[in-house]
């Protein structure tokens, strides 16, 4: 069984790079000049074919040998002895055997193979086998099928301390993805076509501010119709801001503002329904239409949702604010209606199930293990990312980036 999954770990090794096939290649043509001597100087008949079928099967053993060199990887003896040595082994006794290793970026994918270890135990094992490989796992997640686990892994938690400045070129020609940051394997980006609502969280200084609005910078250039309430006066957002977007400062105007945006949400609707599409890209694409995608974002959701301290009527007033918000939440992807929220404390009372519940997207800068929790359903973001580490985040599904940097001055 081993051999059979190093010689297919060969084979997608050749195929990702096909200069390994000279191997292969050159051992053929060594055998076909030494048969084409040795067939000119054997006169019986039946040598001749007995060493023709030796030499075919020397050649199939040989290029199976090969093929499951070029599949084990330099490391594999000392990786899965060291998984043998901490205890994680099936009940044959044996470690899960190492079908790839792979530097990505800054960190490094693994791939294993098991008949009987589940992707479960790895995830129980996790800090065994981190302090085995003196490696920090990232993520650990099935691969092509339930024996094939992938882990990806960095060589220390300290991050990315280089600032990665924003640059226009990243901006996605993709309809509507935005592009986020780096991890340690690739580009972080979502397509809020598919995934329409995002939640930040982190704690002060964390740079979660900076992430909404590289969000919002993205999304005006790609067309987008912004309303921002920000409650703290707005003097985050400089000039600049107010040109390209919808600044709200008080709770009153944001709750006319949702009513209006509701209604747009219900013209959509019929437009939707009119026309046959499903979705307003749709509808763009079969009327040649340009209906803008409208986002509402709040840089610090609990100052526009928190009733502590408030008075009937202010309380029923951000009751109608929810209220709205939970509708668009459940019902705005459709209609490129987004809502984008960052905070340092949404805790239950002030982000009500109903509108988390539905934002699948959620990242978390710096926090506690409390705020990881909340944000994240894990306290794992206080394990990762390190005190120090700014614009650092890690997505509810389990991807550690950094985010870029960028200034006002790029809108």
């Amino acid at each position: 069984m081993k051999t059979k999954e190093r010689v297919k770990a060969g084979i997608k090794r050749i195929y990702e790079k096909p200069i390994f096939l000279l191997i292969p290649l050159l051992y053929v043509i060594v055998l076909g000049f030494i048969t084409h001597r040795e067939l000119g100087i054997l006169k019986i008949l039946f040598l001749k074919y007995t060493f023709i079928f030796m030499i075919i099967v020397l050649a199939l053993v040989g290029i199976c040998f090969i093929v499951k060199i070029i599949g084990t990887p330099i490391k594999s003896k000392k990786i899965e002895k060291a998984l043998l040595n901490i205890g994680f082994i099936d009940n044959s006794g044996d470690s899960p055997m190492l079908l790839s290793q792979k530097k990505s970026k800054n960190g490094t994918i693994l791939e294993f193979y098991s008949k009987m270890i589940p992707l479960s135990e790895y995830e129980k094992h996790k800090e065994k086998i981190e302090t085995a490989l003196n490696l920090k796992i990232i993520s650990i997640s099935r691969g092509k099928d339930v024996r094939h686990v992938i882990i990806k892994a960095i060589n220390s938690l300290t991050g990315n301390e280089d600032i990665i400045y924003w640059n226009d070129k990243y901006l996605s020609e993709k309809d509507f993805e935005l592009v986020l940051g780096e991890s340690y394997f690739e580009i972080e980006s979502i397509d809020i076509t598919v995934t329409p609502h995002i939640l930040i969280g982190g704690g002060t200084g964390s740079g979660k501010s900076k992430l909404l609005k590289l969000i919002l910078i993205e999304s005006i250039k790609k067309g987008a119709k912004i309303f921002l309430a920000d409650f703290k006066g707005g003097i985050d957002y400089p000039s600049v801001w107010h040109k390209q977007c919808k600044i709200i400062t008080e709770q009153k105007e944001l709750d006319s503002q949702l009513s209006i945006i509701l209604e747009t949400m219900e013209e959509r609707r019929h437009m939707l329904v009119e026309s046959e599409t499903p979705n307003i890209k749709e509808y763009n694409e079969k009327t040649d239409s340009n209906l803008p995608r409208i986002i509402i974002a709040c840089d610090e959701i609990a100052e526009v949702l928190d009733k502590t301290g408030l008075n009937k009527n202010e309380k029923e007033l951000v009751n109608k604010i929810e209220s709205k918000m939970s509708t668009i939440a459940r019902q705005g992807r459709a209609f490129g209606i987004h809502l984008i929220f960052a905070t340092q404390r949404p805790d239950s009372e002030i982000l009500k199930g109903q509108i988390k519940n539905n934002i699948s997207y959620r990242v978390c800068g710096r926090a506690d293990k409390i705020l990881s929790q909340i944000i994240l359903d894990t306290p794992e973001c206080a394990n990762i990312i390190s005190p120090n580490d700014q614009g650092m985040f890690l997505t509810n599904t389990g991807v550690l980036f950094k985010s870029y940097y960028i200034e006002d001055n790029c809108l």
